[in-house]
């Protein structure tokens, strides 16, 4: 579980991709809420020396890379390690036996060693199973249930998950099971990315493509912590570039994860909420959960409209139960007081009022970053300039994904709205304030589609105008779910965003640890405010 121990050797660092190097090395900003670090001469050099690939030496080094991978300004970086008889793998769910055989495939070409077990398969799929070595278990083929049958299956002190159908790639699995050096670390989710379709019609390419962006289970190029609703907790607060892509939603899917079994307690009535409520209780329990981009598995994409909208639904509709568990009053995005103010200005129809308030928290901010580690002004206005950016994006993803129906409905009476009948003196200046309130609920609602197609317009399968369309059906989708998820489990934390930390401020503030704890004390994360 989470301490203030050194990191075990043999695992490097890597400083998160955010993370500006200021005052020659000796000032680290990033992470959010932006905080700034200060190091003293010794861990500079530590520092460079771990971006040209070497691994911390001593406990000092070992004290200050765990400070700073808990800070949210670096990761971890593991070397591969075999599974040999530490590791089993476990295949589940039901797409058919030519899809198992693809799976096990590639299995048995990686890790020939490996006898997997294979959870509920009959008929054919249990004669491919069986032809591969593998051994079948009884049990349902696929959902939260086969996953703790297949728990309970195996042996070995670490079990990895695999959906049928997934296409393991090498070394998925040795990258994986590095990270578990640390006798921290409870579970890894490895990275999952889509295939490119092969459906010949323009509209199933259309929407694989954006399946796969917004509801697919990838969770960008960028390591970092996997965190309850995407809050930092009091362990671990949040890196600055974690999420580039799939970052910032929380509730994307956990098809391939590769745990520790001592602590895997799955709770299968959840059903498909039932890995993101085990990887939160792990996290919030003081265990690290790690998100490794480097181990990747591929999987088929959704080439079906009613197969997307479906796991738009089902992405939204997990929020509730997990809500009943991990809500408390306020499950929604992470924002500062200024920021939750600037955006319930900007929904009110006062974008000038919410660039105001946004720019005066922005400029306390970079005071608080400025004044507590002696920042350059320039670098703390970037810093934080970035983070309200981060910010309006979180509220466009909570319109999008949660109040979508108020922000159509929005969007729909400022269009029936226009040229309103001047039969009162106030009727002008009503029809111009609904008028900005729908302009921000549409931007919110279409400008993130566009700009996620911009992004991906080299390898985009769709236009502009189709990736919004299906985009915004599935956020319509996602939001339905969402409510239904709430109004069974009696909760609205899902939508009430949560007060973030003070930017710059320390995430937690560990006692000493002997001589070695001391000598990081003075630069260490653990005491931001002294930095």
């Amino acid at each position: 579980m989470a301490s203030r121990s050194p990191l075990p050797p043999g695992l490097g660092v890597e400083i998160d991709r955010s993370v500006r190097l200021a005052d020659e090395g000796h000032l680290l900003l990033g992470g959010r809420p932006p905080r700034a670090v200060r190091l003293a001469p010794a861990q500079v050099s530590a520092l460079i020396r771990w971006l040209s690939g070497a691994v911390p030496a001593g406990a000092d080094e070992g004290l200050l890379a765990r400070d700073l991978i808990r800070a949210g300004l670096a990761h971890p970086r593991p070397l591969p390690l075999p599974p040999g008889r530490t590791a089993d793998v476990a295949v589940v769910g039901h797409a058919g036996s030519a899809a198992l055989e693809t799976t096990l495939g590639l299995l048995a070409a990686s890790h020939p060693g490996l006898r997997p077990v294979v959870v509920g398969a009959t008929g054919a799929c249990a004669w491919t199973a069986r032809r591969h070595g593998a051994r079948v278990v009884p049990g349902p083929p696929g959902g939260a249930r086969a996953r703790a049958v297949a728990l309970q299956a195996c042996s070995a002190e670490f079990v990895a998950l695999l959906e049928s159908g997934t296409r393991p790639t090498a070394g998925w699995l040795d990258i994986a099971l590095g990270h578990f050096a640390d006798p921290g670390v409870a579970a890894v989710v490895p990275r999952v990315l889509t295939d490119r379709p092969r459906a010949p019609g323009p509209l199933s390419r259309a929407v694989a493509a954006v399946a796969a962006h917004g509801a697919g289970p990838d969770r960008g190029a960028d390591p970092g912590p996997v965190l309850p609703w995407g809050h930092g907790t009091p362990g671990q607060a949040r890196p600055g570039a974690f999420g580039d892509q799939g970052s910032d939603d929380p509730l994307r899917p956990v098809p391939v994860l590769v745990v520790r079994r001592s602590v895997a307690d799955l709770d299968p009535g959840l059903g498909p909420a039932a890995e993101l409520d085990l990887l939160w209780r792990l996290a919030g329990g003081g265990w690290s959960v790690r998100y490794e981009p480097r181990s990747r598995v591929r999987m088929p994409p959704t080439t079906v409209m009613g197969d997307y909208l479906r796991a738009c639904f089902t992405s939204g509709a997990i929020a509730g139960p997990l809500s009943r568990r991990h809500g408390g009053r306020a499950a929604g995005p992470e924002v500062s007081w200024s920021g939750a103010a600037a955006l319930v200005l900007a929904a009110s129809g006062r974008p000038g009022a919410a660039l105001a308030v946004g720019t005066l928290g922005g400029a306390a901010a970079a005071a608080a970053v400025c004044g507590r580690a002696r920042a350059p002004l320039s670098e703390a206005v970037r810093l934080t300039g970035l983070d309200l950016v981060r910010t309006a994006g979180a509220g466009a993803h909570a319109v999008r994904t949660g109040w979508w129906p108020a922000a159509a409905a929005a969007v729909v009476a400022g269009a029936v709205g226009r040229g309103p009948r001047r039969t009162g003196a106030g009727r002008p200046a009503l029809s111009r304030r609904v008028g900005r309130i729908a302009a921000v609920s549409g931007a919110a609602l279409v400008l993130p589609h566009l700009a996620a197609w911009r992004r991906g317009r080299g390898v985009s399968l769709a236009g502009p105008v189709t990736w919004t369309v299906l985009g915004a059906a599935g956020d319509a989708a996602r939001s339905l779910g969402v409510w239904w998820g709430t109004a069974r489990a009696l909760s609205a934390a899902p939508l009430v965003p949560r007060p973030a930390a003070v930017a710059g401020a320390a995430p937690w503030a560990p006692a000493a640890e002997g001589a070695a704890a001391a000598a990081v004390r003075e630069s260490a994360p653990a005491l931001v405010g002294r930095h």
